[in-house]
């Protein structure tokens, strides 16, 4: 046998080994993606900051193409139950819904409290208001508002009061004490009849934020609320009783009677 025909020989039975391993991982893919795995998921739906216990969840049995990264998941029961049992007992730092997988990233050890509702990069800024500046008391968690605030002051010399747009669009993340939509807020008479006062939770920018802040001291502010999924947002000019009054103020000309001239007679000493 000649040095070519052996080298040839050689590179042939590489190939056959490459193509060997080839098939083989892609079988053992193909049956990675159809071979059944038992996999925790909830069995009822788990509100955020829910501590997770066993009438909660339970273990489900799907193709593995279907089981998502960092699942708790395994070929048999009894691997489910010891991955479980790391996990027993931790909170739900967001809402898990019915059938869903349990994933480790979506636990804590550590009760979120209101912070695990700030949206990344704003800040949750609470409003003390008359619930009829909170469209009578009937905003809740998850509606958006824009935030109206009218102040009084001085502009050349002359006593002025201004209402402006303070913040468009603002998300409400509580409402009192209540922090999801569902369920319903006790209220007082006074709040069913549009008085008394609400605290309103809002997420808002770091700027606005401190505007907020300033305009809660020195001025009143009010919420007007935006239907689901309305996001516009508006150049609104600030208003005042001159802009809001102003057309009805403007007098025609030709409106404009010359007064009536009177003669008066005096007679004698009188």
């Amino acid at each position: 046998m000649n040095r070519q025909t052996l080298i040839a020989l050689l590179l042939a039975v590489i190939a056959a080994l490459l193509t060997y391993y080839y098939i083989s991982e892609k079988e053992a893919a193909v049956k990675a993606d159809v071979t059944p795995l038992k996999v925790l998921v909830a069995k009822k739906p788990i509100n955020r900051g829910a501590v997770l216990t066993a009438e909660k969840v339970m273990i489900d049995e799907i193709p593995g193409a279907y089981v998502m990264p960092g699942a708790m998941a395994s070929p048999s029961k009894k691997g489910v139950v010891q991955q479980w049992r790391e996990v027993k007992g931790q909170f739900a730092v967001v809402p898990i819904a019915k059938g869903e997988q349990i994933l480790p990233n979506k636990l804590s050890k550590i009760l979120p409290g209101f912070a695990g509702v700030v949206p990344e990069g704003m800040r949750i800024i609470s409003l003390a208001l008359d619930a009829s500046a909170a469209v009578g008391g009937h905003v809740r968690p998850g509606n958006h508002v824009d935030v109206l605030g009218t102040f009084e002051h001085t502009y050349k010399k002359a006593k002025r009061i201004t209402t402006v747009m303070m913040a468009q669009n603002v998300l409400i993340t509580a409402v009192g004490d209540q922090t999801t939509s569902s369920g319903s807020r006790n209220k007082t008479p006074y709040q069913l009849a549009g008085h008394g006062s609400l605290t309103v939770s809002l997420a808002v920018t770091p700027r606005d934020a401190v505007r907020l802040a300033l305009a809660e001291q020195e001025g009143s502010l009010k919420l007007a609320l935006r239907s689901v999924g309305d996001d516009q947002q508006l150049n609104l000019p600030d208003q005042n009783l001159g802009t809001v009054l102003g057309p009805l103020m403007k007098v025609n000309k030709n409106e404009i009677k010359p007064a009536e001239k009177t003669i008066q007679i005096i007679r004698g000493l009188q």
